[in-house]
């Protein structure tokens, strides 16, 4: 397993990092035995590194770790995240503090590695009733000084936030200083899903957003490098037609097959393997849900980069027909 610098914290993470998503069953199907087995097959390949969050599976994925930890020969680095709910906008601090107190409880320890702020932003009043304004998260008061006052009593190291959607508040807050690391999509389809629905805004250009942020000193994870299983043989849950998962997972069969033919390998290895090839990610999160998918992840990262040739042909692709409409 190679290893990178997670940006101006210095950390060195295994270029593969475990997600909570799939341990916390969001993404299909799953056992609690074979989560926790996921999470040792990882660590004992490499791993070192796991990106967890209270919301996936209302904190299970938390759960499915603090119950795997005891018996885990070396212990990996862990991340965490902070959402904050619509009833809770009214005592941020207050938020965040019981979510990491949460967090820690159903981990069974005592201190964090990396705390990230999972919300979507806004510059006013949101739209979505989930989604905070940039003066929640970075005034006076607000999130992010509740975040860093962890930090200063050190219960956490480094402090992240989720790069969703909104690629203007992406700068705000890269800019702000405060940040250790960010969270950015990195998939072949430059599609957020259901995070950020295509049509909502311009095509979206996670390469800048990644050049910005190593710029800048943050570490970067690239995050659904399967574009929420759009990017696999087939989706592994029960989804409505117009869901832009399903629609994404036409784009890609429609234009993506060149991939398995060229390289010799399953649409999710290219699909991993490119996320890997973009300069500036420090590390690449897998949702992978049992032992057979992380298998897969890992395959990617021992198959290396994609070849220069087949990375333009990607962004050619993304130019035009992969770009959201």
């Amino acid at each position: 397993m190679q290893h990178r610098t997670l940006g101006k914290i210095g950390f060195e993470v295994s270029i593969l990092t475990l997600g909570g998503g799939g341990i916390g069953m969001v993404w299909g199907p799953t056992t609690d035995e074979e989560c926790i087995g996921t999470v040792k097959a990882a660590v004992a390949s490499g791993v070192n590194l796991l990106d967890l969050a209270p919301m996936y599976g209302k904190g299970k994925s938390e759960e499915i770790v603090g119950q795997a930890w005891p018996d885990l020969p070396t212990k990996p680095l862990i991340a965490t995240k902070v959402f904050v709910m619509p009833e809770e906008r009214k005592d941020l601090p207050g938020a965040v503090q019981r979510s990491l107190e949460g967090s820690l409880k159903r981990l069974g320890l005592s201190h964090v590695d990396i705390f990230q702020l999972h919300n979507q932003i806004e510059p006013q009043e949101p739209t979505a009733p989930r989604r905070l304004t940039l003066r929640e998260v970075v005034g006076v008061g607000g999130v992010l000084d509740a975040m860093q006052k962890l930090k200063d009593s050190k219960v956490v190291t480094a402090l992240g936030f989720t790069g969703i959607a909104r690629h203007d508040m992406v700068r705000e807050l890269v800019a702000d200083g405060r940040f250790d690391t960010v969270q950015l999509v990195t998939n072949i389809l430059c599609s957020e899903g259901e995070m950020g629905a295509r049509g909502d805004a311009p095509y979206r250009d996670h390469v800048e957003m990644v050049r910005l942020a190593q710029t800048a000193g943050l570490g970067v994870f690239g995050i659904r490098p399967f574009a929420a299983g759009s990017l696999t043989a087939a989706i592994d849950r029960s989804l409505p037609a117009e869901h832009p998962v399903v629609r994404d997972f036409a784009l890609a069969q429609q234009h993506l097959g060149f991939l398995s033919t060229d390289t010799s390998v399953s649409l999710p290895v290219a699909a991993m393997r490119y996320a890997l090839s973009l300069p500036g990610v420090s590390t690449v999160v897998t949702g992978a849900k049992n032992r057979m998918e992380l298998a897969e992840a890992v395959a990617a990262v021992t198959a290396g980069p994609l070849p220069p040739a087949t990375m333009e042909r990607i962004a050619t692709l993304q130019r035009t027909v992969l770009a959201p409409r």
